[in-house]
């Protein structure tokens, strides 16, 4: 999982916003662009994926998609949905994308020093631990971008109290220490999938070799990583599965056990969901893009 860090004393650039409500069946648009976007949760359950990894926000729930990272809605919604959402920039990109060991971090030197980090930080995706006050922001938020006001900041200012709210509230729920410590191990367990992934890592094997529960491990991965174990497991393979389907002739059947895929089926739909291609498209476009001159 990323984390945008930014300087709090300016203001950060309000470019649009507004609340989407659906009956069912509303499907993200696949995308990439030039600006950060804020989505806020409020009743329902949106599915997106950002760079590879899949999330479900629902309500009090929220996900930050960051400018040139490719999203997409994954699976349509299924009954009423509605959230808020809000396009803005950083002046002069003055920001960092950093992982949760580099915050992890952060926060703990400020902790120990007895400092503010006067940033706003936010994270890729969570829940909020008091969501109507974030909501009550949101609105505030629609509000000034709608009015006319004698100043053009209007909107700035109130987009940067609900990202400080977001900062806040993450911040307060952090437990520093005990976080910054499973993330060393966490750390430890991901280079050991990376170099074991073609001995079929399962999550059990992963868990035993760590001396870890199962169920408390995947908790674990998943809140420090931001995808679950077996995704991130699945996505070494895959990277393998790429690597073999464009330096060889094999058939997909046989690289799909190759990388401890037994089920042929599954491991073209996991292929899929992860490159949004199925593994023969995969390996097409590849020859064609070599082929053509243009």
């Amino acid at each position: 999982m990323l984390y945008l860090v930014s300087p709090s004393p300016m203001p950060l650039r309000y470019i649009g916003s507004g609340q989407l409500v659906n009956d069912g069946g509303f499907v993200h648009p696949k995308r990439t662009i030039d600006t950060f976007v804020l989505i806020l949760g409020s009743l329902g359950v949106l599915h997106v994926e950002q760079n590879g990894v899949s999330h479900d926000i629902g309500a009090n729930q929220y996900i930050l998609l960051i400018p040139g990272a490719l999203h997409f809605g994954n699976r349509p919604s299924a009954g009423a949905l509605s959230y808020y959402w809000c396009h803005f920039q950083i002046r002069r990109n003055n920001y960092r994308l950093i992982s949760q060991e580099a915050v992890g971090e952060k926060l703990y030197l400020a902790k120990e020093n007895n400092i503010t980090t006067n940033n706003y930080i936010i994270p890729e995706t969570g829940k909020l631990q008091c969501g109507s006050r974030a909501i009550m922001l949101f609105k505030q938020l629609l509000d000034a971008g709608e009015r006319k006001s004698h100043s053009e900041y209007l909107a700035n200012y109130a987009l940067s109290l609900l990202a400080m709210e977001i900062s806040t509230d993450f911040v307060g729920g952090y437990d520093v220490g005990a976080v910054f410590s499973t993330y060393k191990h966490i750390t430890n367990i991901m280079e050991w999938i990376r170099i074991n992934y073609a001995k079929d890592p399962g999550v059990a094997r992963v868990a035993e070799a760590f001396n870890y529960n199962p169920n408390y491990l995947s908790h674990a991965f998943k809140k420090c990583v931001g995808c679950s174990l077996l995704d991130y497991i699945n996505r070494m393979k895959i990277s393998a599965a790429r690597k073999s389907l464009l330096s060889s002739d094999e058939p997909v059947k046989s690289i799909a056990m190759v990388v401890w895929f037994r089920d042929e089926k599954y491991f073209r739909k996991v292929f899929k969901r992860q490159e949004g291609v199925s593994p023969s498209q995969y390996r097409n476009a590849f020859y064609r893009k070599h082929m053509n001159d243009r």
